[in-house]
């Protein structure tokens, strides 16, 4: 019996790179229980109070999440987006979120204050509500553009339920690993990220090189997050078929992945 796949969420953060769009990876701690020492999006699975924080969303409704994550439903929609937002400010520092009544974003400045609590925040010491009540904020929701879902095979004993998010980082945010669950961070040309899992410098599971692929070669943010508010959200369950030198990854033609044998060798 194939272990269930729990609800998880992740954020490709771009920014505008001297020749490409960049993206932030984060390089999981060596004594990580879950994926050490591989490079990754921000990101994690939805706790309970992700569900509680839907009054504290703006930008979207309830309905509309759920229109953008295709097959998920209004009750569950907006936690994938605030898990989303939440572990991306635990796990690199970046906050999208805006005061109360305020049009623009934070600060850099506030994200960096707030960092301070970020520690607090993975332990469980303090809430995400207790951090967004004392500020007065909101959950800058809309500025997420829903991008793929992965979910784990079967035969993994532990599993995830992903929907991938791009977002632009916000301007004068500093983006900073954590030093716990994760140890460097990178801002990288997602072409060159590609090339170093295939030089085996970075390592990478298969739907971050997956997802890095589908946003190589942009010049600008704003055209990545255009494109990926076109695509259509295909859940993906990787299988492997065949064996040795005829063994092919499957999953979807509609989830709009440019996968091939080179990336089922670098996985």
């Amino acid at each position: 019996m194939p272990a269930p796949a729990l609800p998880a969420s992740t954020i490709m953060l771009l920014r505008e790179g001297p020749d490409s769009v960049e993206v932030l990876l984060l390089e999981r701690h060596a004594r990580s229980e879950f994926l050490p020492d591989l490079y990754v999006f921000p990101g994690g699975r939805v706790d309970p109070a992700d569900h509680d924080l839907a009054d504290r969303v703006s930008g979207i409704s309830a309905a509309e999440a759920a229109a953008r994550l295709d097959g998920i439903g209004e009750d569950e929609a907006l936690a994938f987006f605030v898990a989303a937002i939440r572990e991306t400010f635990e796990e690199a520092g970046v906050l999208l979120a805006r005061r109360r009544g305020e049009s623009g974003l934070v600060s850099g400045a506030l994200a960096a204050e707030l960092s301070r609590h970020r520690l607090a925040l993975q332990s469980g010491a303090i809430s995400m509500r207790e951090i967004v009540e004392a500020e007065d904020l909101e959950l800058a929701a809309e500025c997420l553009a829903a991008h793929g879902r992965w979910i784990t095979p079967e035969m993994v004993p532990r599993r995830f339920d992903t929907l991938f998010f791009v977002a632009a980082a916000p301007r004068g945010h500093r983006a900073t690993h954590d030093g716990v669950e994760s140890t460097d961070h990178v801002w990288i040309a997602p072409a060159t990220a590609i090339e170093q899992a295939r030089n085996k410098e970075r390592q990478m599971i298969l739907p971050t090189l997956a997802n890095l692929q589908t946003v190589a070669g942009f010049g600008d943010v704003e055209s990545a997050i255009e494109r990926s508010h076109q695509r259509t959200i295909v859940p993906v369950l990787p299988r492997i078929v065949g064996r040795g030198p005829e063994r092919r990854l499957v999953i979807p033609e509609s989830a709009g992945y440019p996968l091939g044998e080179e990336l089922l060798a670098l996985a």
